[in-house]
């Protein structure tokens, strides 16, 4: 029964059309970046771990600089 089927909607119906899309994509490429970057945006926010780990190491790095060049630049 599922063979007949699947072999009975494999074959489009006798008097049809082809299918026609007026552009390659159905979004244009602006909007395609936009939602990448949207649920890129959404997906590094729903991480608090990987957010405070980047946090603490980045505070981290700006004490260890600071210290390092600490009143280097008035000698």
């Amino acid at each position: 029964r599922n063979r007949a089927l699947i072999n009975e909607l494999t074959s489009p119906p006798p008097g049809s059309k082809d299918l026609y899309f007026p552009t390659k994509h159905s979004q244009s490429f602006i909007t395609q970046c936009m939602a990448c970057l949207w649920k890129q945006h959404w997906s590094y926010w729903r991480n608090p771990s990987y957010t405070a780990t980047r946090f603490f190491f980045t505070t981290f790095s700006a004490l260890m600089f600071g210290a390092i060049f600490w009143n280097l630049g008035m000698k």
